[in-house]
């Protein structure tokens, strides 16, 4: 899989919302059945299984309402288009395929948001679900229905440095004259991805992993100069300056998006009518940083003995790993040569891997559920423009978060206790044709 993007860059919408509608009408479970272009997400080997060239586009929406003691945060929603293509085929009879998908937002691209820890915030989806993802896989049948794929993430990270010189007067910032450059790098970062499906009769299993990331912004800031006295006038020809070199350097680092390393294991069963399928993810979160910057401020003001006292580095975030069962189902009670109908309906259980905030941490999150329904009309008939059929998924989706109670050790805690709940709804679109 390969994922680009500005700033921050995956991991995403699709690992808070899903990913193409079938799937998300599954709740996400479908490491043993994906075979479409969202096959890149959820187990990349499942390109192979058709052996078809095949285009699908859509769109994706979700709105949370996430609350602190009743009031809305604000998190933004989630909206964009998501699509793309797989070319099929077969070599030395096997099939073997390659995909391109993506998902682009239709309103923010990207955002950098850094927050002190000491701020209520839902910190899963303050700064992840707003990303563009680009992914690319590719898959081949190993032995007769043995499917492998494979991929790598490119990911990029920031870092920059602005450089300021000049003059700084003590009281009118009309008399200071600084000038400033401006040096920013983006550097890559790489992680893998594997998936494995195997066919048997009616019977479909999958095992899907994808590597964790971490996407940092680190910026530097240095500012060197003179500092000059206007405090009884002053003369840009002739200033009185009172220190000939000050110098302050300020050095942050920001986990600005992680996502953890993920382990899915999935079982399908398929009969003419009815598919069932079940998912069981393991997630790392346990390696989850904090996502509040870190700060060091040098002053030097020469002669003066003044010193800033260092800032407080961020607490632990004691995040803990999860275990994520799924389970879809679908019915087709209409399959003839014209026109086709499936209906489908999925579950999933999140428990929140984030623990009790007793002290100065204010990352909330809760469990969640999520209830998923969709329905796929394919279409025949279509020639000349189609010899093959066409596909259109509608899906949506409601994820519950129960009430969290959060207490504080210290009864003067400035946020103090509180309750954490929400709601999420949303939908999903895609149209698939096969050529």
């Amino acid at each position: 899989m390969l994922a680009l993007g500005v700033g921050p860059a995956s991991a995403n919408p699709l690992d808070s919302y899903g990913f193409g509608a079938r799937a998300i009408g599954l709740s996400g479970a479908y490491t043993a059945l994906a075979d479409d272009v969202f096959a890149n997400y959820y187990n990349p080997a499942g390109l192979a299984r058709s052996g078809k060239l095949r285009l699908e586009f859509g769109y994706a929406y979700a709105q949370p309402q996430l609350n602190v003691n009743g009031a809305d945060l604000g998190v933004d929603e989630t909206r964009g288009f998501q699509g793309g293509v797989v070319l099929g085929g077969k070599i030395l009879d096997r099939r073997v395929a390659a995909s391109v998908a993506m998902f682009l937002p239709d309103r923010l691209v990207s955002r950098i948001r850094s927050l002190p820890q000491q701020q209520p915030r839902w910190v899963l989806y303050d700064n992840r679900p707003q990303r563009i993802v680009v992914t690319t896989s590719v898959a081949v049948e190993v032995v007769e229905n043995l499917l492998v794929g494979a991929g790598i993430t490119f990911l990029a990270n920031t870092t920059g440095t602005v450089n300021m010189t000049g003059d700084v007067a003590l009281s009118d910032e009309n008399n200071t004259t600084l000038l400033s450059a401006v040096d920013v790098d983006l550097t890559s970062i790489r992680y893998p991805s594997f998936g494995i499906q195997y066919i048997h009769g009616d019977w479909s299993f999958g095992v899907s992993w994808r590597e964790e990331f971490n996407l940092r912004l680190d910026i530097d800031v240095l500012v060197k100069g003179r500092i000059l006295n206007d405090l009884t006038g002053f003369d840009p020809n002739d200033p009185d300056v009172l220190i000939e070199d000050a110098a302050l350097t300020l050095v942050s680092g920001n986990n600005n998006l992680f996502s953890p390393r993920q382990l899915s294991l999935g079982v399908a069963y398929a009969t003419a009518c009815w598919t069932f399928a079940v998912d069981l993810s393991w997630v790392q979160w346990s390696r989850f940083p904090a996502p509040t910057a870190t700060v060091e401020i040098d002053l030097d003001l020469g002669p003066l003995p003044f010193r800033i006292p260092p800032i407080d580095a961020p607490l632990p975030t004691g995040f803990r790993d999860i275990w994520v069962p799924r389970f879809g189902a679908e019915y087709t009670p209409i399959d003839d040569k014209t026109f086709g109908l499936t209906l489908r309906g999925g579950y999933v259980y999140e428990p929140t891997p984030a623990p009790d905030q007793p002290g100065v941490t204010n990352y909330i999150d809760t469990d969640k559920h999520g209830f998923s329904f969709g329905v796929t009309l394919r279409l025949e008939m279509l020639e000349p423009a189609l010899v093959e059929p066409m596909f259109l998924d509608i899906a949506g989706q409601l994820f519950y978060h129960p009430d969290r109670v959060y207490t504080k050790t210290d009864s003067a805690d400035a946020v103090g206790d509180y309750v954490a709940d929400g709601l999420t709804f949303g939908f999903a679109t895609s149209v698939k044709v096969l050529f």
